[in-house]
């Protein structure tokens, strides 16, 4: 870097109020060089790399996939040379923290661990060990030391697996790692293996939350599972994105794998501009799972407080919607109730006419 890129600070926003505060903040500033790009995060290609700046100022929404996975790709791209402060009128740690995806494996868990027609004892594993935030969620401590078992998997027996496991209040329990985000680690697929043959031996349902990142030992978890689920956006880049992994897991376990796609803030728009529910039909065809609605305060307050959806709002939306997808069968029967209840009403009220 020259020295007069050692003086140049780049801004990348379409805030015309925050470009003009940001130009008068640095105007006495006499020995650093400003220059904006106009442009919104997802519209960036080389620019940043071609200009050669210090730092990097990113205004982004966070309340856009789209943006925080450009944001991603950007970081990729710039690889540690170039600092980067990331700007946000409103702070979306749900996003950030993989929110949805983990959101939706809480709440899965918590239905098969409370239906009346399973087996009650659930186990949430989350896989990604590096950014896990399963046991956070839920405001518990996570035990698991992978450590322990790196090198002898066949430490693990059925005492040092009750040691590891965070318990909720409710009996559900959660193994998880603590999290080292600046270790990037692949672990033998033997120590995973192991880890998931223990818990599916004691507990009747387990719910494994997966890192986005393929690993050595992704396939053998995907063949093991009973049913596969992708949680989306409703947005473009979400849906490339989708139907890309749908194709490298079909592709990867030999079609032996059936991925289903749970779209998540899901809007049924019929007369607005957008993705319509017949477009999402459409490029997701038979592995289309349905959709959850978009309630971004009920899912907030859960996230902050630690505590399940169902606590907050046992009748809501998300957890309706949810149920739809992991237990049809049980909702059908419920269906199925009400409306010969209603029949016998109706019956009932005849014969008193």
């Amino acid at each position: 870097m020259n020295e007069a890129s050692s003086k140049r600070i780049a801004i990348v926003s379409q805030d015309a109020s925050f470009v003009q505060e940001t130009r008068a903040a640095f105007a006495s500033a006499d020995r650093i060089e400003l220059r904006v790009l106009e442009k919104n995060v997802s519209e960036l290609r080389g620019d940043l790399q071609e200009m050669e700046c210090a730092v990097a100022v990113i205004d982004l929404n966070t309340r856009k996939l789209e943006e925080l996975e450009s944001l991603q790709r950007i970081m990729r791209r710039l690889d540690s040379r170039v600092p980067v402060v990331v700007v946000t009128q409103e702070f979306q740690c749900g996003g950030v923290r993989r929110g949805s995806p983990t959101t939706m494996a809480i709440e899965t868990a918590f239905l098969l661990h409370n239906s009346a027609h399973r087996a009650s004892s659930t186990c949430v594993v989350d896989l990604n060990f590096q950014q896990g935030v399963c046991a956070e969620y839920l405001d518990l401590e996570p035990r698991f030391d992978i450590t322990e078992i790196e090198n002898q998997p066949e430490r693990l027996d059925r005492h040092l697996l009750d040691v590891m496991l965070s318990k909720h209040e409710s009996g559900l329990c959660v193994l998880a790692a603590p999290v080292q985000p600046t270790e990037m680690r692949s672990f033998n697929a033997e120590v995973v293996v192991r880890m998931l043959d223990l818990v599916s031996a004691y507990f009747d349902n387990v719910v494994i939350d997966m890192p986005r990142t393929w690993f050595p030992w992704t396939e053998t978890v995907l063949l093991g599972s009973n049913k596969l689920y992708i949680v989306t956006e409703m947005t473009v880049p979400c849906l490339r994105h989708t139907q890309r992994l749908i194709q490298a897991i079909l592709h990867n376990t030999n079609k032996q794998t059936k991925p289903n796609v749970i779209v998540n803030r899901f809007e049924k728009r019929t007369f607005e501009n957008g993705i319509r529910q017949a477009d999402v039909e459409e490029v997701l065809g038979e592995h289309f799972a349905g959709g959850v609605s978009n309630n971004y305060r009920l899912v907030r307050e859960a996230v902050d407080r630690g505590v399940p959806l169902h606590q907050i709002d046992p009748n809501a939306n998300v957890i309706q919607d949810l149920r739809k997808i992991i237990l049809p069968e049980e909702v059908a029967m419920v269906e199925t109730r009400k409306k010969s209840l209603f029949q016998m009403g109706k019956s009932l009220l005849r014969k008193a006419g």
